[in-house]
């Protein structure tokens, strides 16, 4: 019996430093390059895992991930409480600007507390703190968040398209 793609892209068992699903967004606009199927964004190259994805952005193209790793698949992020963090450590690669939402439980659609990492055409290593993520509707409320979204909004000016690679993300003070 051959699986349905919809079970093939649930039970991944491509794991990013604890963090199983890494998934692709975007608005109606916006065209999905990687992953060529599906929303599931993790892969292998070169042996080791990462989040890929790459968008010819109208408005908006994005990963996010639960950070609750029990988040059952398909469902609303479950809640967590990351007050005893101070930031989170990222390694990536992107040829634009990427924006780092924290999204509180439950919050969809409007602004969200963010922070901006800058494009960078090499691997690189950036730590953000809490304390800077600011603008959202209202103020970051590390008792109530849910997930992570990794907003591209434009296309780079030298490619058509907008492109994103994590190789790691790690939390203050959390394990998944």
């Amino acid at each position: 019996m051959k699986a349905s793609p919809l079970l093939a892209q649930t039970t991944s068992l491509l794991v990013l430093d604890g963090f199983s699903q890494w998934l692709s967004g975007h608005d109606e606009q916006t065209q999905q390059l990687q992953p060529m199927q599906g929303r599931q964004a993790l892969v292998r190259k070169r042996g080791r895992v990462e989040a890929y994805v790459k968008f010819k952005v109208k408005s908006y193209g994005e990963l996010s991930f639960p950070i609750d790793p029990r988040t059952p698949w398909g469902e609303e992020a479950r809640k967590v409480d990351l007050s005893q963090s101070r930031w989170v450590r990222i390694r990536y690669r992107a040829n634009v600007p990427v924006v780092v939402q924290l999204r509180q439980t439950g919050t969809h659609g409007g602004v969200h507390p963010h922070s901006t990492l800058p494009a960078c055409s090499r691997y690189r290593t950036c730590t953000l703190y809490f304390s800077a993520f600011t603008g959202g509707e209202t103020p970051l409320d590390l008792t109530n968040v849910a997930k992570f979204n990794l907003a591209l909004l434009t296309n780079a000016p030298s490619d058509p398209y907008a492109e994103l690679s994590v190789r790691s993300f790690e939390i203050d003070r959390y394990t998944p």
